[in-house]
């Protein structure tokens, strides 16, 4: 860029930038208005805050956009470099710069609980840690990792998944036992000792020592690669890493009882970004810490990164926490201003020279990059977010994970046809979509119609068609449409799943009014007199009616393509 071609404003700034001091210190850019854009440290302010205006192009096209909108620069002197980074990460987190790297803490990641004081215990997917008769293990990187795992689980060693209620009232065993995904506790079918054995085996993968379990899906992988069923290997290898997660940090730390140290990894996608520490004391793992990192820019080195990770996780976010700091940071890549953070810090910073060390940083880049595709996924879809408020207004019993919608669609009783859709952690998973064309019914019977649908779906309730169990059935329709479907669900024995209907706003006609009264969509529950109300602003309407329309325009779509063939037939 062309002196002559800058702007006077920024001119005016190299100006002041050059009679700065040469002390330490940090500086402040900002907008009209005082708005603090960016805050940085400078072991001399003079030469940083004039490299900023510099007639050249930086190479960080984040550094290009924030002086566009600069105004103006306060700085503050301090005694030492030291003073200076202390000084920047206090600043950062009172004021939260647009244009800074920033952490924000996730502390709500998520465990699976098993109960201690229970015959027949069962895994349990939980946020919080509670209760001094139930073992935790934890944290998963997300909840897609850690739901992944515990179905896995769940349904390898034929565990109980139902409700406490159902586990109590039951009669008979329900469909999973027909499937031998259950050994069917609620009625003696096996006894308490055999079970504690599944249980026990199950503890131990998430300890970290079901290598030879792993083994068995290694080469149930293998197998479905060399037949050629691409998608099973793709899904049992995906299994394979959410078991490992546990397992493989577990057997790490216990690889050398002295270890005393916080292992750093970040991982960046699609302008994502994640960190991830471990807090290792003593050989054990103490805690995982989750960051989100902000203002997130590709363009910027990864060690520059790790040194705002490591600066503000030990100096901002470690204040009142009961696990003590460690004296040792270990990393895969030294930053470039380590000396700098060493002195400050009071730490040593090592990268990994052991087999341990290596292991323990490819853990948590492994932990870090779970965290940031399950963001992209949620990014993608409705989000967790949704799925919470949709459990929450609805009373499910467990999160909707997996939802799935099915619809009827047919021209007065003539090609009938009804389709399927399903949201994986609250984003459509299309590879599961699927189209039933009628065949037992004939004319408009859309009850007759469901009941077919119904029973060829949950007849193929297996792994191998993407069929597993689905935590909430919604149906398009209301009151009698629900009663229906529960009807079916009932004679077809199938049990554990959450059932819904969701039915469409309503308008009232008044013909003598100038004013038009509508209706919210509503979302009708078994046992349940009145509708639950969905108000267009939720996370749980956006989610429940996006389904909603995804089955009817799935179903309509087949439907017409049908009526289409038949009438060229005829022509």
């Amino acid at each position: 860029m062309d002196i002559e071609k800058r702007s006077p404003q920024r001119n005016a700034l190299l100006d002041k930038a050059r009679n700065l001091a040469t002390s330490p210190g940090v500086y402040l850019m900002k907008h009209t208005g005082g708005q603090i854009l960016y805050i940085g440290k400078a072991k001399s302010l003079k030469s940083r805050v004039s490299s900023y205006f510099q007639p050249i192009t930086h190479e960080h096209p984040r550094t290009e956009l924030m002086l566009q909108l600069v105004e103006t620069f306060d700085v503050i002197h301090t005694e030492t470099e030291n003073e200076a980074l202390i000084l920047e990460c206090t600043l950062i987190k009172r004021y939260k710069p647009k244009y800074n790297v920033r952490l924000k803490d996730d502390k709500h990641y998520p465990y699976i609980k098993i109960s201690t004081d229970e015959d027949y215990p069962k895994l349990e997917w939980t946020r919080s840690i509670n209760s001094k008769k139930a073992r935790y293990f934890g944290p998963f990187p997300s909840a897609y990792a850690a739901r992944t795992a515990l179905r896995l689980l769940t349904e390898s060693f034929r565990l109980r998944d139902c409700s406490d209620n159902t586990f109590l009232h039951r009669s008979r065993p329900c469909i999973l036992f027909q499937m031998d995904q259950c050994t069917a506790p609620c009625v003696n079918k096996i006894s308490v000792e055999d079970y504690q054995k599944y249980v026990n085996q199950a503890i131990a993968v998430l300890e970290g020592k079901g290598s030879a379990f792993i083994k068995n899906l290694k080469r149930e992988m293998k197998d479905a690669a060399a037949d050629e069923r691409y998608e099973d290997a793709a899904r049992i290898r995906d299994q394979i890493e959410s078991v490992q997660i546990v397992s493989q940090t577990q057997s790490v730390l216990d690889a050398d009882s002295r270890l005393d140290q916080d292992v750093f990894a970040v991982e960046r996608k699609d302008g994502l970004a994640h960190g991830v520490v471990l807090q290792v004391r003593g050989g054990k793992l103490l805690g995982v810490k989750h960051y989100q990192i902000q203002n997130n820019d590709d363009s910027v080195p990864l060690s520059e990164v790790m040194s705002e990770l490591l600066a503000q996780h030990v100096l901002l976010m470690e204040t009142g926490n009961e696990i003590t700091r460690a004296k040792e940071m270990l990393m895969r890549e030294a930053p470039e201003d380590i000396e700098l953070l060493e002195n400050t810090l009071g730490v040593k910073i090592r990268v990994p020279e052991s087999d341990t060390q290596k292991q323990l940083v490819s853990v948590a880049q492994t932990n870090a990059r779970f965290a940031v595709e399950n963001a992209k996924r949620e990014q993608e879809g409705h989000g967790l977010a949704a799925l919470d408020e949709v459990q929450q207004q609805l009373g499910l019993e467990r999160l909707p994970r997996r939802i799935e919608c099915f619809d009827i669609s047919n021209t007065q009783g003539e090609e009938s046809v009804a389709s399927r859709v399903v949201f994986i952690d609250g984003a459509p998973d299309k590879n599961l979509y699927r189209r039933y064309k009628i065949k037992t019914v004939i004319g408009s019977n859309d009850f007759a119609s469901m009941r077919e649908v119904f029973d060829r779906r949950f007849s193929k309730m297996d792994l191998t068609d993407g069929n597993e169990k689905p935590d909430l059935v919604v149906v398009d329709g209301g009151k009698g449409q629900l009663s229906q479907a529960k009807a079916i669900l009932t004679e077809l024995d199938i049990q554990g799943v959450g059932l819904v209907g969701l039915a469409k706003a309503r308008t009232e006609k008044n013909f003598q009014s100038k004013e038009v009264n509508s209706s919210m969509e509503r979302v009708f529950i078994p046992n349940r007199l009145n509708p639950v109300p969905l108000y267009p602003h939720t996370k749980a309407y956006k989610l429940l009616t996006h389904i909603r329309d995804e089955a009817h325009r799935f179903a309509i779509t087949y439907h017409r393509n049908l009526r289409h063939k038949k009438s060229m037939g005829d022509c």
